[in-house]
């Protein structure tokens, strides 16, 4: 059966640092507003670069090392060193790069990560007719741009949609995707109960409170900012309607708050004690390694988040995005370097480590892309991830602070007015900031 609508920095960190102080002590440091130069022919580059990566953690370390890093040294000469960080250290350790005025050339960071660095002149400019000249969809080049120009670019995608057991759905009578907000909400009542939670949207496999209230935000038609990044939009009646969705599923015991599983177990949707969940293509690595059932073609049916304004259906999107320093020495290797991360051959041996999606369906084909099956509903439907974080130079303090929010709001320690308020509050503050 398948259900597929294929038609369907915080203050103290990176928002603190001025650049002329870091730019000052770095010596031969580019000037962040000429973009780079992408044409530079391989036998023109020479010495070394550092790569800062939140990725390729693990026995995916090597396929780096090897498989990515080891040919572009061969071709141009140009030594690698990598600096592998968690996501969680990622945003201190630029930070602290900055302030000491030695940071790596090619910097890996994600979703709403731009803006923040592009605004204090860390990110240097990547050509616009060279970005535009990759072809990629337009729904992953959104969380790129800052002011009208380049700062970075996608190199894998971690997109999230709704996965569901065909057999809980069928026991039930329900036989088509959910069309609407209130349908999917009817469709989680009706699957809930015997020990069975019909929607687990909020318990971490596929993301935070934050980033599930944002997905629901775009899917009420919402943005978190204005186009100018100047002013939050989060607060207003799309963002009204995500917390009340939440708060009247709760109510139902459609979702449930309190459902998680503990560290290193299966997810509850893993357990088959949820019907649906939100999913992330991230997730197959764990799903082959403790439930490998659930990646035979058929044991999981997938379908995108359906739309609560009568428009279209929405994917959210995060994942990892490359940017060159400008306070890089040798920003033409680093620029050279980055063109390789993003070469197809380069991408599918990736994507086939990580379990993450390229930006763009143009890769070769491998036997790890092809068996698995969130990346190619992913790909499938890359239009319609339309659904990111970030938005404004002021994203990286609220980002810190927006899961508590959203958390005291489904606890029931606050109001949804009371919520959006302090949603306001803490938007304006960080864009006062800037």
């Amino acid at each position: 059966m398948s259900l597929t609508r294929r038609t369907l920095l915080a203050a103290s960190g990176a928002g603190a640092v001025a650049l002329g102080g870091a730019a000052c002590g770095s010596g031969g440091a580019m000037d962040p507003s000429v973009p780079l130069d992408i044409d530079v022919a391989d036998a023109d580059l020479s010495g070394a670069i550092g790569l800062l990566t939140p990725d390729f953690v693990g026995d995916d370390r090597a396929v780096l090392d090897d498989d990515i890093i080891a040919p572009f040294t061969k071709r141009t000469g140009v030594d690698v060193s990598v600096d592998q960080v968690d996501w969680n250290k990622l945003n201190e350790k630029i930070s602290t790069g900055i302030a000491g005025g030695i940071i790596a050339d090619v910097i890996m960071t994600g979703v709403g990560w731009t803006q923040p660095f592009a605004e204090k002149g860390i990110f240097a400019e990547i050509p616009a007719d060279f970005i535009e000249g990759l072809g990629y969809d337009e729904s992953v080049l959104v969380s790129t741009r800052y002011d009208g120009r380049y700062y970075s670019l996608p190199q894998a995608l971690d997109l999230r949609f709704i996965g569901f057991h065909p057999e809980l759905l069928e026991k039930k009578g329900i036989d088509s995707a959910p069309e609407s907000l209130d349908e999917l909400a009817q469709a989680a009542a009706e699957l809930t109960g015997d020990g069975v939670v019909g929607l687990d949207f909020l318990s971490g496999s596929a993301g935070s409170a934050r980033q599930a209230f944002v997905f629901l935000l775009y899917a009420f038609g919402g943005t978190m900012f204005s186009d100018d990044g100047l002013a939050p939009r989060l607060h207003e009646e799309p963002g009204r309607l995500a917390l009340q969705w939440m708060l009247d599923c709760m109510d139902t015991g459609a979702i449930d708050y309190s459902i998680q599983a503990a560290e290193g177990q299966p997810s509850p949707f893993q357990q088959k004690k949820a019907a649906m969940s939100l999913v992330s293509t991230g997730n197959w690595p764990t799903w082959q390694t403790m439930t490998p059932e659930l990646c035979e073609k058929g044991a999981v049916g997938t379908f995108l988040l359906p739309s609560g304004v009568d428009a279209d259906p929405v994917m959210f999107q995060g994942g990892t995005f490359i940017s060159i320093s400008s306070l890089s020495k040798n920003k033409d290797a680093a620029a050279g370097f980055m063109k390789h991360m993003l070469e197809p051959d380069i991408l599918g041996k990736a994507s086939a480590a990580t379990g993450k999606v390229p930006p763009t369906p143009d890769i070769p084909e491998t036997e790890g892309i092809r068996s698995n099956l969130l990346m190619a509903f992913g790909l499938e439907n890359l239009p319609y991830a339309g659904a990111t974080e970030g938005g404004s130079a002021a994203y990286m303090e609220v980002r810190s602070n927006l899961d508590g929010i959203v958390e005291t709001c489904l606890t029931g320690r606050a109001t949804v007015d009371q919520t959006l308020a302090d949603m306001k509050k803490l938007c304006d503050g960080a864009i006062s900031r800037i």
